[in-house]
């Protein structure tokens, strides 16, 4: 005779499903209770569902080390992470902290500057220069700023940086004046020139011409053009 279907009731199903809920909602806690009491409400919302999805295959009746191993793991993990994002928002903090003294310093070093370069205190000059350089010192801090530098090392970077733009613009600004032994050179040359003129009446005559060759030229361009005469 054919053995009889095994028949399932719905009432032992419904409470295998709701003590292994039971069960999976008290691994969850008990993980949660494990963070330090700084974690916030998603680092335990995210530690909860990591619980859920790492013992769906497992139930209460698997062994209790293993169980174990599993949820410390987690737990291990969420810390690791609680620790990765309390460190990174420390170097957000400082790098913020360490940005706004760079423009302090980028200020004081300017001070030091002469005012034909960057500008007198208050003038138009001197706040276009201060954000023109600091335009282009904030894009190179924020590339090589990590947070956690000191403020010494901060100023050292940004006296270097003014440096170097003071070096780049100041020959704009005003003409380097030749060295003594330079001027002494040039004197000594017009010297020589000028008594080869002097002795020389060939070369005398031709100097003359010259020079009346340019003051009739001058001359011309001073005199103001006539307007040109309209046809009869």
């Amino acid at each position: 005779m054919p053995r009889s279907p095994r028949v399932r009731h719905r009432d032992t199903d419904a409470a295998v499903f709701s003590a292994r809920r039971t069960w999976l909602s008290q691994l969850k806690e008990d993980a949660v209770r494990q963070l330090p009491s700084t974690a916030s409400p998603a680092v335990r919302a995210r530690l909860r569902l990591d619980v859920e999805h790492a013992f769906r295959l497992h139930g209460p009746d698997d062994p209790a080390l293993e169980l174990q191993d599993i949820l410390s793991a987690l737990v291990a993990e969420a810390c690791s992470q609680m620790t990765e994002a309390e460190h990174q928002a420390r170097r957000a903090a400082g790098k913020r902290a360490l940005m706004t003294f760079a423009q302090w310093a980028l200020a004081a070093a300017l001070d030091e500057c002469p005012a034909y370069l960057v500008g007198s205190l208050g003038s138009d000059k001197r706040t276009h220069t201060t954000r023109a350089a600091w335009a282009d010192l904030r894009v190179i801090l924020d590339k090589t700023l990590s947070g956690t530098e000191s403020e010494e090392d901060v100023q050292q970077r940004v006296e270097e940086h003014v440096a170097q733009w003071r070096r780049a613009h100041d020959r704009w600004w005003r003409p380097r004046l030749p060295s003594p032994d330079r001027v002494v050179k040039g004197i000594r040359t017009a010297k020589v020139v000028v008594d080869a003129v002097n002795n020389t009446p060939e070369l005398r005559l031709l100097a003359t011409t010259v020079v009346q060759v340019v003051q009739a030229t001058l001359r011309r361009r001073r005199q103001p053009k006539e307007p040109p005469s309209s046809p009869s």
